[in-house]
């Protein structure tokens, strides 16, 4: 098997946008920053393993600058994954990553022990990709307990799982198919349309608001109308008049 292995040069602040036809595995060996695939940030620091699948468009950016062993090859057989997957090495990759580097001129049946060695070690960690997909389910069932909650912030829960914001927010709208805010927000203007059908004119829609979690009634005003199309007075209107 062919593989593309290379090293950053010094100074490196920007990576621009590129492609690749195989895998694409980045260790991170010095600096800090982020890389950008798909409209998606992935922080990275030293000793972040980046995995790129096929035809993924990605680019890495750093304000001080930053080192990466990049190493190129169709790892079908060996990797299953179909998004951009970030982990923390584990300790063996960076040491393995470097040998590879060294010997990327060596032999071809010695340097594919190496890289199979590399990947090996690399998927002993995408376990971390499970644990990130059940870390975004428990926050969408937070936010599915606790939406009529104004103090709920959906950006605590993000913080609070562990894990970089871009990156649990990623897999959390790969999951849900919405950013956590807009998820929060359609379960509470949903619960405002279900109280305004229950109660009709019993009840005010300010109360309404504040029963759904919003603290700001012209807030409320504007998502209800924003999801539903029309204003929640001209829903109430219509609901009261069936």
């Amino acid at each position: 098997m062919k593989y593309s292995i290379s090293q950053t040069d010094e100074g490196v602040i920007k990576y621009p946008q590129h492609k690749h036809s195989t895998f694409e595995i980045m260790l991170y060996t010095e600096g800090e920053g982020y890389l950008l695939a798909e409209g998606v940030r992935y922080p990275f620091t030293v000793g972040t393993v980046i995995i790129v699948p096929p035809l993924v468009e990605h680019g890495s950016v750093s304000s001080a600058g930053f080192k990466n062993i990049s190493i190129g090859g169709d790892f079908s057989g060996m990797l299953s994954l179909d998004k951009v997957t970030a982990l923390t090495d584990n300790g063996d990759s960076t040491a393995i990553a470097k040998i590879i580097y060294k010997n990327r001129f060596a032999g071809s049946a010695y340097l594919s022990s190496l890289v199979e060695a590399y990947v090996s070690s690399i998927m002993q960690n995408v376990s971390t990709d499970n644990a990130v997909t059940l870390a975004a389910r428990k926050i969408a069932d937070e936010i599915g307990e606790r939406f009529c909650d104004s103090e709920l912030s959906p950006c605590a829960l993000l913080s609070e799982s562990g894990y970089a914001e871009d990156y649990i927010r990623a897999e959390f709208r790969r999951i849900t198919g919405k950013t956590p805010v807009e998820f929060l927000t359609d379960l509470r203007i949903r619960r405002a349309m279900a109280l305004i059908e229950i109660y009709g004119d019993a009840i005010s829609l300010s109360e309404i608001s504040e029963r759904c979690g919003f603290s700001d009634y012209a807030y409320f005003s504007r998502r209800f109308k924003t999801y539903v199309g029309i204003s929640a007075r001209e829903y109430k209107k219509g609901e009261i008049c069936k």
